[in-house]
Order: C-alpha cells, then structure tokens, then sequence
C-alpha cells in the first residue's frame, strides 16, 4: 500500500476542517527513525517504509494523532514529566478520541477504555503511580545483602563544580519550628490551582471548545545550596511546604548557587527524601530567579541573603535564615530570627 500523502491530508480536511490550516502550517519531513508517525509539536515526521503496510484510514489515524497532540499542546503541557509515561498517557487520550469520533483504530494497537472521557495530565497520575507501585514491587527482599554504599557527604549534598568552592557553616536556625508559622504565612496563597486548555474530545469533525481543569505545579523551591548545610534542613523545609498542598500536589524543587542545577518534582513526601541536592560556591541570584518556569502559581527562595540582589522584578517569596537584611525587588521577605538572637521561646517572622 503506497502513501500518499496529499490525499491523507485532504481526507483529514474533510474529517476536521480545523486541520486544514494546520497542515498547511506545519512541516511534514520522511525520517527513517519515526515509528510509524511522530512530531516533536512543530515538525511531523513519517516512516514511508512502515507506513506502506497499512490501509489508508489506518495512516490517516496515525497522521490525525500526531494533529491532535499538536492542536492539544501536548509537547509543552508535557514539560517536567516522564517523557515515556507521558507519550503513552497522550498517545491514549487522543487514540480514544479519535475513535469516538468514527476514525479506525490499527488492528495492531490495543484499545485502553480507561483513557475515555479523561485528561492526559489525569492519565499520566494513574500511570505514574501505577509505575511507582510495580517498582516498588520489584524491589529486592530486606533480608538481600545490599552493594557498597560510598560514603556520603556529611553535610548530606553534593558539591558542584565551581572552583574555589567554601563552605560557610550555618548554625541550625531551629527550621523545624520556623517551618509551622511558615505555614500558617502561606497557606492563603498555596490553595489547589488549575489550568485550563481546550477540550479533549471531537464531535462531527470539529474540535469541541470545552474547557477542563487540571493541576499545575503548585510552588516551585529554589534551595540556595552554596553554604553548607545539613540536607536534612532543606528536606525539612520542603516537608513543610508541600504538606501545605493537597496530597497529589506537584512541587517544583531547585538548588543553585551560581548555577541552576535544574529542577526535581516532588510529588509524595518519599521523593523528599531522594532529592538530589547540588552546591558549591558563591550564589547568584539572578541565576535563581531566572530559572523560575512561570506555571508555578507560588515561588520561594530559600537562601542566607549573602549575596548581591537582583535588579529584575521577581515576584518571590524571599525566606531569610539569617539576620543580612535584603531588598529584593518585588516579592515578600520573611526573617527567621534563630533562638540565639532573640529572647523569646519561639523564632519571630519579620515580614517585609
């Protein structure tokens, strides 16, 4: 069975006009690699080879997935998960809809029922979890004798790669309690959020604008890892912060010093205790505050203040553990005052 591309696009046309103009702006490009169709959200990329063996309303549906994943901005609602779960939650979603809307499924793909009248970002929890489930499944007995562990850093992180690294030791600022009135300070702002996008399903060739909620990162945490201290500190503070949220809230997790070490989503407190925590250095700021994403309705810095403030609006949440005074611009600042330095039995919040 040969392909022909044109005639697939003008059946498509004809099946969901919206495609029309779609196809018409986007680039169509052979490549051996695709298996049989993929896209990468700007260029679809077809196997001529594989694509030859199936019927012409099996590579109409192929193609037709590949439109709606661009139409649904899976590619860019995809960013900060599991690239393979994701391609699967997606890849299902849209081959349910493609189906309720009369296309012809390949005899080669098994149907998932479970992906009807759902989100992809609804998909993609079940089969995180599922995954976290089968490999925790598949972990080895207790009584196994485990390998060699290497000897950790006892300051419990990882030093980065910047020359002329120090560390500074910080006296422990009692952060367990300080985390408490934290809370209390945040919680107002830290409700569920939700983002909308266009509908997930098509009725007679067009697609439906319906509108549907589903969660974003709810905060993400930038850990001013340059001066040395305990890991269990900074676990302790993201501990507070996502037991603000809603139990399958995601945080959004950062170290930098004068690096950005990128980010790690928390999604259960287990994954806390995994965080891998990177530092060594000076600190830059404005390295911190760029490394924000946007989609994150609550951002905080969590940093000792030594350091140069940015001269670009960032719309933070400064917290202090020390006593250096800083003038960000824009964004709140929160002091916690360490024991030491006050009379009172219980650490203050100055808020700026």
């Amino acid at each position: 069975m040969s392909l022909n591309l044109n005639e697939i696009f003008a059946m498509l046309s004809d099946k969901v006009p919206a495609w029309g103009p779609l196809i018409g702006m986007l680039e169509f490009r052979e490549s051996k690699d695709a298996a049989p169709v993929a896209s990468d959200g700007r260029v679809i990329y077809y196997n001529t080879k594989k694509m030859q063996y199936y019927t012409p309303s099996t590579q109409m549906f192929y193609f037709a997935q590949q439109l709606l994943h661009i139409q649904l901005a899976h590619q860019q609602r995809g960013e900060g998960r599991d690239p393979d779960l994701w391609r699967r939650a997606t890849d299902d979603v849209v081959s349910e809809m493609l189906i309720a809307d009369g296309f012809q499924q390949p005899e080669d793909r098994r149907r998932r029922p479970e992906a009807a009248g759902v989100s992809a970002e609804e998909l993609y929890v079940r089969y995180y979890r599922q995954a976290e489930e089968d490999e925790e499944a598949e972990e080895a007995p207790p009584e196994l004798e485990k390998p060699p562990q290497k000897k950790a850093d006892p300051k419990g992180k990882r030093q980065g790669s910047e020359h002329g690294a120090k560390d500074r030791e910080i006296e422990d600022p009692g952060l367990a309690k300080a985390v408490e009135g934290l809370a209390e300070l945040l919680e107002p702002s830290m409700q569920m959020d939700f983002d909308w996008f266009p509908g997930d399903t098509i009725r007679d060739g067009m697609l439906r604008e319906r509108f549907r909620p589903y969660p974003v990162p709810h905060a993400e945490i930038l850990l001013d890892t340059s001066a040395s201290i305990d890991a269990e500190l900074l676990r302790t503070f993201v501990r507070g912060v996502k037991g603000l949220l809603a139990e399958d809230a995601v945080v959004r997790v950062g170290c930098f010093d004068t690096k950005f070490y990128g980010w790690q989503e928390v999604r259960t407190m287990q994954d806390i205790e995994s965080l891998e925590l990177i530092g060594a250095g000076g600190t830059n700021f404005e390295t911190a505050i760029h490394a924000f994403t946007g989609d994150a309705e609550t951002r905080i810095i969590f940093t000792d203040g030594y350091a140069e403030m940015p001269q670009e609006r960032c719309d933070a949440i400064w917290l202090v553990y020390s006593s250096t005074p800083i003038h960000p611009v824009g964004g709140r600042v929160i002091y916690v005052e360490k024991p030491e330095e006050t009379e009172q039995d219980e650490i203050d919040f100055l808020i700026t």
